[in-house]
Parts: structure tokens; C-alpha cells; sequence
């Protein structure tokens, strides 16, 4: 273990600068050698730093190699994501200046921004701004990332307003007083032009002066309106409008399948698919909410008789919400692969699909039926597998730091003993498996917060497919419209 000073920091960080700016590939590569020699001293009170530089390190490689690809793999930016995560999650993130966080969850956004994961990255410019609320580059960005997303939104009077909030993020971030970083202000330029262009197709102050965020009911007894807004200030709600901000506006779950053409004679096939995981979506939404309120015993516990293994054991019917809520959200992403298999006709045994192997062939290469798709979200639906473990033992292009616990959960929850503590007393259960309550309740918020973003990439991807078939066919598709539930 190499342990480090601050002294050691500041050189390494001023190393790191001259390679960058000489464009010093070797110099580079010796020098995220040393960084992971340090990142193995995790007990230090700079290791969120380490990870942040060995970040920048990836990003100037990817910077080398093609900063602007289109490559389905980017390893140089798969590499950066992972390293931001691990600096943003570890201890000694919180000790960091303000400036400092924002900067690393504004450079993670951007990097997930530009793989097609921009609801994501939404979320974390919004973490950039509680810390420092006028940064510049994720009040930018933020607008931006709004903007890329646009295309992909079937419903036009969603588009229109969310490209209005859109405007204001970008406008804001020109406004003086703002908090911009050495070298940032080039990227002004760039946020004007983006706002230059909304305001081309739009009068964004007329849409928003004519669309009220707040006037819409939350539901009338207050069990309903602390439900939507404990979703709402989580994102769960899937509807895009939720890109603008937790508003009762966005208190539903509004986002469908797009139009979309089919055989004459076949049913609405795809629409029972999508309307089956929504409605599972949602049943996992409502257990987790259940399952994280304060503890309290159900009917269902009166007279079922648990022995006290004196470990401090969690059981109840709260808690096998809580459990049900994880399980039924990470079934979703493999009966996501299961939908993108017969919607682009991969030809794969649906028993044997799942979220990490639907994009490849065999041989390990990326299925000929997306390698040349301009698909944002697609991408973003590609680069979300990879917050999951594929193949065992290891899987070194998972991309977030929790992917292999969050397997190994899962297959404690399906398979073998998982019990669940109200909190960790340190003691071994012999070949049972235990977590604390708090613990177990974040992975199953990470968990359906990712199932929420792959139905919505799913929905936008398919929106731009069909927009790509329906160019490029002859005549006219007659159409057929389906009524709403009520």
C-alpha cells in the first residue's frame, strides 16, 4: 500500500496538468499507474481526490484518442465514470470544498450526458447545485443535457416546455455573478448557442408563463400526496416532464410507447409488453415507499411466531415489501432486453436474454443491428448495462462501483438466505447473509431509480427508431388508436 500527503497531492495533480497540456500520452499513462498505486491507500482523507484525478487522467486519454466518438465502447470514459463514482462515493468526498464535489458530480454528468444517459445526468447536476447553486457549468449543462433529450420525447407540448426550462438553465448559466472554474468560460459560447436555437423554434418566456409547474392536485387524502411527493423528490415518476424539476406536474406516470407501425393483423403486442413493466414499475415504486416508512407491524405479523436469533433480525411484512420492490426492479432490465430482442428481431432464446448480453454477439461483438444506429438513447440503454455485473467471476467493464453487490443481492434474495438487520451488530450468521436495513434501502432506491431510466431510454429509443422506419417507407400507414385505461 502506497500511503500519500498533501504535498504528494498537489504534485501529483500538477503532473497530471503538465501531461494534459502537452498531450503527453506516455507521461499519462505512467502517471494513472501511480494514481492506482495511491488509490489503494482508501483510508486516506484524500482518496476522493485520487480517484478524481485518475479520472481526469481517462478523460484526457479519451481526449487523444476521439474526443467526440460514436464508439459503442469508450473504455478511456467507461474508466472515468467508474473513477468519479468512487471518488463521489467515497468517505472522504463530504470534506471536500463545495466547489470540489460539483465539479466531479458535474464532470460524471457530462460524461453520462454524452453516452445517451441524460436523465441521469440530470439528477446529478442537480446534486452539483445544492452544493454550489450558481455553478455555471452544471446550470449549462443541465440545460443542455434537457436539450439532447428533446428528439426523443413523443409528446410535443412536453418538448415544448421542457425546451423552455431548458432555455432558462442555459440563460442562467450566462448570467454574471456565476461560479465558473479555470478554463470554463469557453463553454459560454456553446450554451449560447444552444439558447440562440430554442429561441428559434420557441418563445420560451411565453411557455412558461403560460404553463403553471405547481397548480396540479397531488391527490386528495394526504397518504396520496406524501406518496407523490416522496416520488417526485426521488425521480420516479415516469414522465419526462420530471427532466424540469419536482413540480406536481410531473406527479404521474404519463410516459408511453410512441406510435409505432406494425404488420397488418398483428396485435398491440409491444404496448401489453410496455404497459405490463410500467404497472410492475409501479407495484416496486409503492413497496419501496412502504418499505421505507417508519417500521410498524402489520396484521399479517399478529401470531407468527419468529425466534430471536439475538442479531438484531428485521422481519415483517414492511420489510418483504422492501425486498419485493428490489427483486421486481431488477427483473425489469432483463425483461427490457427481453422487449428490445423482439422489437428488433435479434432472433435470441428469450429464456436466455438478459441486460448485459442482448447487445452482442457470440464472438463478443456488438450485434450488426445497432452498430451503425444513431440512437441516443439506445446508447444510453447500452451504457446503463453496464451498471450491472455480466459474466463471473469478474466483469471489468461494469461501470459503477456497487454493480457486483447489487448482483450478489440479488442472487441472495432468489436463491440463497439474505436477512436483513435494523442494524449491524458485527456478528457472522454461519452461512445466512445479512445487511442492515439502511443499507439494503439504498441498493433497492439505486436499483428502481435504474429500472426507471431504462423503461424511459426504452420508450424514447423506440420514438426515434420509428421515426427512422417511418422515413424510409412508401405510402401511407393507416393508423389505429388505443384507448387509456381508466
Amino acid at each position: 500500500m502506497s500511503s500519500f500527503t498533501y504535498q504528494d497531492l498537489e504534485r501529483f495533480g500538477a503532473d497530471i496538468n503538465t501531461a494534459m497540456d502537452a498531450r503527453n500520452r506516455t507521461q499519462l499513462e505512467a502517471l494513472d499507474v501511480k494514481a492506482a498505486e495511491y488509490c489503494e491507500d482508501q483510508g486516506s482523507d484524500y482518496a476522493a481526490y485520487i480517484w478524481y484525478f485518475r479520472s481526469n487522467i481517462q478523460a484526457a486519454l479519451q481526449d487523444l484518442s476521439d474526443p467526440c466518438s460514436w464508439e459503442w465502447r469508450q473504455p478511456h470514459r467507461e474508466r472515468q465514470i467508474l473513477y468519479l463514482r468512487r471518488a463521489a462515493s467515497h468517505p472522504s468526498f463530504i470534506r471536500l470544498a463545495p466547489t470540489s464535489q460539483a465539479s466531479i458530480l458535474t464532470n460524471l454528468a457530462n460524461s453520462l450526458s454524452s453516452l445517451g444517459r441524460g436523465l441521469e445526468a440530470i439528477e446529478l447536476y442537480d446534486a452539483a447545485l445544492e452544493r454550489v447553486p450558481q455553478f455555471a457549468m452544471a446550470l449549462g449543462n443541465r440545460g443542455s443535457a434537457m436539450h439532447a433529450l428533446l428528439p426523443a420525447v413523443p409528446d410535443r407540448g412536453h418538448v415544448r416546455l421542457i425546451a423552455a426550462y431548458a432555455h432558462a438553465r442555459l440563460k442562467a448559466a450566462l448570467e454574471p455573478g456565476v461560479t465558473w472554474e479555470s478554463g470554463d468560460p469557453s463553454a459560454a459560447d456553446y450554451f449560447a448557442k444552444i439558447a440562440v436555437h430554442i429561441e428559434g423554434k420557441i418563445d420560451p418566456a411565453k411557455t412558461i408563463a403560460k404553463n403553471s409547474l405547481d397548480s396540479f392536485s397531488q391527490g386528495r387524502s394526504k397518504d396520496e400526496q406524501h406518496y407523490r411527493r416522496w416520488s417526485l423528490n426521488h425521480n420516479l415518476f415516469l414522465n419526462p416532464l420530471q427532466m424540469i424539476g419536482p413540480h406536481p406536474i410531473a406527479a404521474t406516470d404519463r410516459m408511453n410507447l410512441p406510435s409505432h407501425a406494425a404488420s397488418l393483423g398483428d396485435p398491440p403486442e409491444f404496448i401489453a409488453w410496455f404497459n405490463q413493466m410500467k404497472q410492475e414499475y409501479v407495484g416496486a415504486r409503492w413497496f419501496l415507499y412502504e418499505g421505507t416508512k417508519p417500521m410498524r407491524k402489520h396484521f399479517a405479523d399478529k401470531d407468527v411466531s419468529l425466534v430471536n436469533t439475538l442479531d438484531y433480525p428485521a422481519f415483517g411484512i414492511q420489510v418483504e415489501k422492501l425486498r419485493t420492490a428490489f427483486r421486481t426492479a431488477f427483473s425489469l432490465l432483463d425483461k427490457i432486453a427481453g422487449f428490445i430482442n423482439a422489437y428488433y428481431k435479434l432472433g435470441m432464446d428469450p429464456k436466455r436474454v438478459d441486460i448485459r448480453n442482448i447487445w452482442h454477439t457470440k464472438k463478443g461483438d456488438l450485434r450488426p443491428e445497432f452498430l451503425q444506429k444513431k440512437n441516443v438513447p439506445l446508447r444510453g440503454l447500452y451504457w446503463l448495462a453496464l451498471d450491472i455485473v455480466g459474466e463471473e467471476p469478474a466483469d471489468q467493464d461494469s461501470i459503477a462501483p456497487q454493480a457486483a453487490e447489487l448482483k450478489r443481492l440479488r442472487n441472495l434474495l432468489e436463491h440463497r438466505s439474505l436477512v436483513l438487520r435494523e442494524m449491524n451488530g458485527n456478528d457472522p450468521m454461519g452461512v445466512v447473509e445479512t445487511l442492515t436495513l439502511a443499507d439494503f434501502e439504498n441498493h433497492a432506491l439505486y436499483i428502481l431509480k435504474l429500472a426507471r431510466s431504462a423503461l424511459m431510454y426504452l420508450a424514447f429509443s423506440m420514438q426515434q427508431e420509428e421515426v427512422d422506419r417511418d422515413s424510409k417507407r412508401d405510402g401511407i400507414v393507416p393508423g389505429i388508436e388505443l384507448p387509456i385505461l381508466k
